[in-house]
């Protein structure tokens, strides 16, 4: 009678796990098709996205978000590896300049250039773009949210939500 209990015991343990295993599927969005781990009908683990213009992220995904460890190659060979929060990667070009990329398989691929404020602005980033003589200046949206962040410092506020701060790892081969 022990032996069969212990069976029946076991075969329940195997099957309750069984039920929260995630399986691999493919998922089709807006801007790219998704094959991967698939949990709750959402991309969950890891897996790749193949976007329209024929880029490729392969890495972590949680809830059909781009989220943690990864590399995007884009349409033309780059490519950036390393953490993803959100979407988002942001890849350093010099100390006052860096790249962010947005993977969204919604609405697709934003690649935006953002310089660092000055002054009293150092923590945040500003979009910019780079002119026809290679130097990095505002953009109209970039100079806007630089002149928001301005008026809330100088009214004493730290708590302005112009520009984007903060960074994540990784590295770029361009």
């Amino acid at each position: 009678m022990k032996p069969l209990k212990f069976f029946i015991i076991t075969l329940i343990i195997i099957f309750s796990g069984l039920t929260s295993i995630t399986k691999a599927e493919t998922l089709k969005f807006a801007s790219a098709t998704y094959e991967g781990e698939v949990k709750n009908g959402k991309a969950n683990g890891v897996g790749i996205f193949t976007f329209s213009d024929g880029s490729i992220y392969e890495g972590k995904v949680k809830k059909n978000k781009i989220h943690g460890k990864g590399k995007y190659t884009d349409s033309t060979g780059n490519v950036y590896e390393g953490k993803f929060r959100y979407g988002t990667f942001k890849s350093k070009i010099d100390k006052k300049t860096r790249n962010v990329i947005k993977l969204k398989p919604e609405t697709g691929i934003e690649n935006i250039l953002e310089v660092k404020g000055t002054g009293s602005l150092t923590s945040k980033w500003f979009e910019a773009e780079k002119d026809s003589s290679g130097k990095y200046v505002l953009t109209a949206k970039g100079k806007r949210e630089m002149a928001a962040a301005k008026a809330e410092a100088s009214k004493g506020g730290s708590s302005g939500s112009s520009g984007s701060s903060g960074s994540s790892g990784g590295s770029s081969n361009c």
